[in-house]
């Protein structure tokens, strides 16, 4: 550990000896819980802003004492217990971020539940975990819980009455628990296909993300984070913790809007972008977003891949202010580009690994390409410390620079011949006029398989798909080509990443 971390380590109070002695009594008190963060934050930031959320703010002390008095509710009016399994179905909101540490310092199991889920993957996600109960947004229990859960279900709005209603007694002391359980965030929501990533709460799980932010994002120098990214997504909870950890003012969207998102910035004088891709495409597309986006002095870009047409734009408009973040919701983040190696080549490259992670590629084809594994040790639960398969394929070049060639279960036999729908995606994004698009295969008489794609151009744009065809020709191999191009408005999911 160099000199200048020990430095920012200490100026967060995390190794000077008070903060020692002050950390140790926040896990005696709480146990080790999401709640002994907030404990820590509030004696370090009292009065400092901690949660900006629908237009109301709320100091670190203020959030402690109201996560406090949360989880006195939940455990005498809602009958919550330790070992108790609870979903959460929640946008990003005070109440989300109350039910955090509330839940943690109960003893309880939960289980983010990623809010674009279909209305027939509820029940089964609540019977496949047992949960004994539900809290959701009123606008999504009338959308998509149907009646018969098997469990008990209640809104975060009426939640929000019994917190603030000075009739209900809070004044007695919970049991006291050593260590929280899991938190799960569950992944493939683009795809419908859901599996759990639970994540046991430890003392050292967040410092080596942590120390990474520290050193090559330089992250403790800004004091503000807006987190357009939903709670339950695991690149947006990371970035709320270690947000707090170091006390940081975070500015929360209920949901995602690139206007209103600009807005935010401006008004607040945001320092830090915690988005995706797909966010920062958007913000883009609005007019003088570059005059909602002067206070911003770095943006952390990841969950998805990045095309080098918004790296440039926004190179060209804020300076070099971009980082890459890549992970999996199973292994965390682990690997960071930053600006000078974004600038260097004309493909992004997804970084390297950061400290205490080990990265090599399997089944290497001859131009280097193959599938990325990675061991860390702040993994999920079942993966921790082991080699796992990402799924992922790479090509890593002699400075140790990794570069994202795609998914290896997203090949598709076209004609005879291996083509990756990543690869065509990439391609058309290129295009100075294609905002994003979705590229996916459909069975053929003559070829077997075909490439399709659907478009959305950007703002004013009158390309048509002959247009896009022509300038694709050169591009692409005859069997990667689109046999039928679609141009029309992509959904985008609440995570950021397009619905498939």
């Amino acid at each position: 550990m160099n000199k200048e971390l020990l430095q920012k380590l200490a100026r967060l109070h995390i190794i000077t000896p008070c903060g020692i002695i002050h950390l140790g009594k926040c896990f005696i008190h709480d146990g080790i819980t999401l709640m002994a963060i907030m404990r820590f934050a509030a004696h370090h930031y009292p009065d400092k802003c901690a949660l900006i959320s629908e237009g109301e703010r709320f100091s670190y002390k203020e959030l402690y004492g109201l996560a406090c008095r949360l989880a006195r509710i939940l455990f005498r009016n809602y009958g919550v217990r330790r070992d108790m399994c609870i979903g959460l179905l929640c946008r990003n909101h005070l109440m989300t971020v109350l039910l955090l540490p509330a839940l943690s310092r109960l003893g309880v199991r939960i289980k983010l539940i990623n809010t674009d889920i279909a209305a027939s993957k509820i029940g089964e996600v609540v019977r496949k975990n047992n949960m004994q109960m539900l809290f959701s947004d009123s606008d999504l229990k009338e959308k998509c819980i149907c009646e018969n859960l098997p469990c008990q279900t209640e809104t975060t709005e009426d939640l929000f009455k019994t917190l603030f209603d000075n009739h209900i007694d809070t004044d007695f002391k919970i049991p006291h628990i050593g260590r929280g359980r899991e938190i799960s965030v569950f992944t493939g929501g683009s795809s419908g296909t859901y599996k759990e990533a639970p994540r046991r709460m430890s003392v050292f799980q967040f410092l080596p993300p942590l120390f990474a932010l520290l050193e090559e994002i330089r992250i403790d120098e800004h004091d503000s984070v807006f987190i357009p990214l939903p709670i339950f997504h695991g690149f947006g909870l990371a970035t709320l913790i270690i947000s707090f950890v170091m006390g940081k003012k975070v500015c929360l969207m209920r949901k995602f809007d690139a206007e209103e998102a600009l807005k935010s910035i401006s008004e607040e004088k945001i320092e830090v972008l915690s988005l995706v891709p797909a966010m920062l495409a958007r913000l883009w597309q609005v007019d003088n977003a570059s005059d909602f986006l002067r206070s911003v002095k770095c943006i952390i870009c990841g969950g998805d891949r990045l095309d080098k047409k918004w790296e440039t734009i926004t190179n060209e408009r804020l300076g070099h202010v971009l980082y890459n973040l890549f992970g999996t919701s199973e292994a965390g983040f682990f690997m960071i580009a930053q600006p000078e190696d974004l600038m260097r080549y004309e493909e992004t490259t997804i970084g390297k690994p950061i400290k205490g992670v080990k990265c090599q590629i399997s089944q290497t084809s001859t131009n280097g390409v193959g599938e990325l594994m990675v061991c860390s040790s702040w993994a999920m639960t079942s993966l921790k410390d082991r080699w796992q398969r990402t799924g992922d394929l790479v090509f890593r070049n002699a400075e140790g620079l990794y570069f994202y060639r795609g998914r290896a279960d997203k090949m598709v036999v076209c004609g005879g011949e291996n083509v990756y729908t990543d690869h065509v995606e990439k391609v058309i994004s290129g295009h100075p006029e294609v905002l994003t698009c979705i590229v996916f295969s459909s069975p053929d008489p003559k070829f077997g398989m075909v490439l399709n794609a659907t478009i959305e151009l950007v703002s004013n744009s009158s390309l048509t798909a002959e247009n896009i065809k022509a300038w694709l020709r050169p591009r692409l191999s005859r069997a990667e080509m689109p046999h039928q191009i679609s141009i029309r408005n992509i959904n985008v999911l609440e995570t950021g990443k397009l619905r498939r």
